[in-house]
């Protein structure tokens, strides 16, 4: 848990303790997000919470001692991510399952309902992020109109990396705001260091403006991944083959998967169906009313209806349909 020295002028961090199932419910629900929980065994529950303020964002350390299974149902306004310090936590989004564990990282998006079992060996290092930051960071730093949702997309964190320097990182945080209570409540530092990790999230973690994000200059993959990325967006074939992308690029199949798991964090096949689902989105986004989703796919480049239907709800949690209809005009 955080912790600070007794002796510091100011207080860096909230602590919360306590064993009342409602007390924590609503201690957490003001913290982090309002939400319904529920609880293997209530008298073996000893929720322990440290909060760290880094304006807009918030650090919670945070476990329960039980089982909970915690339901938020939607995110309205803010981004939550989720480190695993011990423990393997199970996460729900749009009807698929997710481990949570020290090796990774979880964001919960905005629209996306979501339920996470934690055990009592579970402890979570939980950030919340107001939305507005990322897109205020979109728009002001990297010059890209947020006109979309942004989404994360769970499981897809860029390897092995962003989680070790993702959780440094929290720890740096931590230890200057014990050391140093007084120089980093200055609103300018904190604003310095919630930057730091809205960059690192869009810049690494797969999201909505990824392709985006590469094209204005913040890519550092080596010239056959931004080639056969290329490729692929000029293409309209969704079933374009690993090999034939290996032999336009100029390099055998094997340095393009590697340098696309490395630089992107995902294989070419899941790379050209994720532009497409995002070629989709956009298109049911800024769709008229007239229009219907297979005419929307055909234009896409998608021609495996009812596979891409499934894949769209995997990434967005619901059916193309209803992201359509709920742009229509009641």
């Amino acid at each position: 848990m955080l912790t600070l020295a007794s002796k510091e002028p100011r207080r860096a961090t909230r602590d919360f303790q306590s064993n009342d199932p409602g007390e924590i419910v609503d201690y957490v629900g003001r913290t982090l997000a309002p939400h319904r929980m529920d609880m293997g065994d209530p008298k073996q529950m000893s929720a322990r919470l440290s909060c760290i303020e880094v304006a807009p964002t918030q650090i919670v350390d945070i476990q329960y001692g039980t089982d909970v299974w915690i339901d938020p149902g939607e995110l309205d306004a803010h981004f939550l991510i989720h480190a695993s310090m011990a423990g393997t936590s199970q996460v729900w989004v749009g009807g698929s399952e997710w481990a949570m564990h020290p090796d990774n990282l979880h964001i919960s998006s905005p629209g996306a309902p979501i339920k996470i079992h934690m055990t009592p060996a579970c402890r979570h290092l939980t950030v919340r992020i107001a939305r507005s930051a990322f897109e205020d960071y979109l728009t002001r730093v990297m010059h890209i109109p947020a006109s979309r949702p942004l989404v994360f997309y769970p499981g897809r964190d860029g390897g092995r990396e962003l989680p070790v320097v993702w959780r440094n990182l929290l720890g740096h945080i931590i230890d200057q705001s014990t050391l140093g209570p007084m120089l980093m409540s200055n609103s300018r530092t904190q604003r310095q260091y919630s930057m730091l990790m809205v960059e690192l999230l869009l810049s690494n973690y797969c999201n909505s403006y990824s392709d985006q994000i590469a094209l204005y200059g913040n890519d550092i993959s080596p010239w056959h991944v931004r080639r056969a990325r290329d490729i692929i967006h000029a293409s309209f074939d969704d079933s374009i083959s690993v090999t034939d992308l290996a032999n336009q690029v100029g390099v055998s199949v094997r340095s393009l998967q590697n340098g696309f798991r490395q630089f992107l964090g995902l294989t070419p096949v899941e790379y050209v169906r994720r532009h497409r689902l995002e070629k989709l989105h956009s298109a049911l986004m800024d769709a008229s009313p007239e229009a219907s989703v297979t005419e929307l796919m055909l234009e896409c480049g998608i021609v495996n209806f009812g596979r891409y239907a499934q894949y769209y709800r995997q990434q967005y949690g619901c059916r193309p349909s209803e992201t359509l209809r709920s742009r229509r005009p009641c």
